[in-house]
């Protein structure tokens, strides 16, 4: 089955049947709960969506530029195409490579997130006042909507195990069987499931019980988090739209492994407002120059 199968026959899983979506009203504390419950959470109107608009602007000037190939792994750039170093389905690029000048939206958009209530939320789940962004774990990230068979896969399996959750930002609006976006199977299982040679989980286990699927829509400035062990899918309809976003990770400074942090952001409270006290980087001048752009309103100092 594909996705347009998927959504024509239940059309009920677009809604929020499972009550995730959350305003800046509600406590951080709820907002936590549910994602312990349930494994994943939508935030409404948490970003401003005019620095997402430009966001967007840039990347896309960027992905059919030369400078695309850089800042992926060796063998992504193998399946490259063309000059601009896009793929048929897009491409995944590090944060610090996406950039205008000295203009880096996912700088732009990680500043936002800390000054924002989202932040609060994180704090929430972490227990904690004191985190780390892994930005070696962060992916900035070109889809291009092209149909796609119904699979999942988690977190834990495909990135990095110890990394408790993710921070979805879509740059524009997701609308399903118009974009791609982001679908789950909720709840989440809190173990990894066995999974095919590829490391998806399998259409099988998707589709068991369509009570359990969400494929929400997002309006510009939603974001959606979700845990390490949640079942989730990028949705393919074969519009060819484009759709741009970038994944944060992060997680408590005092349990990340020391092979998570370079390069990474240490945020803290600095007089009750969550700040910018540390950034690190053993690497190239690209990542130094990301770093540096982060907003000075954001750091102690």
């Amino acid at each position: 089955m594909n996705f347009n199968d998927l959504v024509e026959s239940h059309p009920e899983i677009m809604r929020d049947r499972h009550a995730l979506s959350f305003s800046e009203q509600r406590r951080p504390a709820d907002i936590a709960d549910a994602f312990s419950r349930l494994g994943v959470v939508m935030l409404k109107n948490a970003l401003s969506p005019e620095p997402l608009e430009t966001c967007t602007d840039v990347f896309q000037r960027f992905v059919h530029s030369p400078e695309a190939a850089l800042g992926m792994a060796p063998s992504e750039r193998r399946r490259l195409r063309g000059a601009s170093g896009e793929r048929d389905s897009g491409s995944w690029h590090s944060p610090w490579a996406v950039r205008d000048g000295d203009y880096f939206p996912a700088a732009v958009i990680m500043s936002a997130v800390i000054r924002s209530w989202i932040w609060d939320v994180v704090e929430e789940i972490c227990h904690s006042s004191h985190i780390v962004i892994l930005l070696k774990w962060c992916t900035a990230r070109h889809a291009i909507d092209r149909p796609l068979g119904v699979g999942a896969h988690q977190d834990a399996k495909v990135v990095a195990t110890a990394v408790p959750f993710s921070i979805w930002i879509p740059f524009q609006k997701i609308v399903p069987r118009v974009n791609a976006g982001l679908g789950f199977v909720v709840p989440a299982p809190g173990r990894l499931l066995p999974t095919l040679p590829h490391n998806d989980i399998g259409a099988e286990y998707v589709l068991r019980d369509p009570t359990r699927l969400w494929i929400p829509p997002y309006a510009a400035g939603d974001v959606t988090i979700h845990s390490r062990f949640s079942p989730h899918f990028t949705t393919g309809y074969g519009t060819l739209s484009d759709r741009f976003s970038l994944e944060i990770r992060a997680m408590p400074r005092k349990v990340a492994p020391q092979n998570y942090l370079d390069p990474a952001i240490y945020v803290s409270r600095r007089n009750g407002i969550p700040t910018i006290v540390e950034a690190r980087s053993s690497t190239g001048t690209g990542v130094q120059e990301f770093l540096a752009s982060l907003d000075r309103s954001a750091i102690a100092a």
